[in-house]
């Protein structure tokens, strides 16, 4: 590991509950977990040249960076699954059939935002935003297969709770 990462990872690994407490002004319990685990991949992929002036300071603008990143691509799954409830409750010309959809589409919305993160941003980045399994594991810096697992649970999930 590049002397940079290596003074990177004991320095997150010695602030982990100081960094733990900073990310939860941003991120809800989960996600600043998620964080702290993306935080020491990115901190040993650090290069070791030039010298990290202040490593404190460098480690906790990476956290605030991925904090921030996380809640826009929240955010940014929300819209996404907001706009296609609305979209899939205009179609129907009955209005029985149509509030039922609805009701349902608003139930499964309900069960893919309360799945896990990672699993919730695979999926949606997948089915929602049509992103490839290479495409989303780039963006979360997992692995193909890992991002077609999380995918498969989603869909299992729902499928489970509504036999949709």
């Amino acid at each position: 590991m590049p002397p940079n990462a290596v003074v990177l990872v004991e320095l997150l690994i010695r602030e982990r509950p100081a960094l733990s407490r900073f990310l939860g002004r941003y991120l809800d319990p989960p996600s600043t977990e998620d964080t702290l685990q993306n935080l020491y991949l990115k901190a040993s992929a650090v290069p070791g040249e030039p010298p990290i002036d202040d490593p404190r300071g460098y480690l906790y603008r990476m956290a605030y960076h991925h904090a921030l990143n996380r809640r826009q691509a929240d955010t940014r799954e929300r819209r996404a699954l907001a706009e296609a409830a609305r979209e899939g409750a205009g179609e129907g010309t009955d209005g029985e059939r149509t509030a039922l959809a609805q009701a349902q589409l608003r139930e499964i919305t309900q069960t893919i935002l309360a799945l896990p993160e990672p699993v919730r941003r695979a999926f949606v980045l997948n089915r929602y935003m049509g992103l490839s399994e290479r495409e989303i594991a780039a963006r979360m810096g997992i692995s193909k297969s890992l991002v077609g697992k999380h995918v498969l649970r989603a869909a299992l999930l729902i499928q489970r709770y509504h036999g949709a």
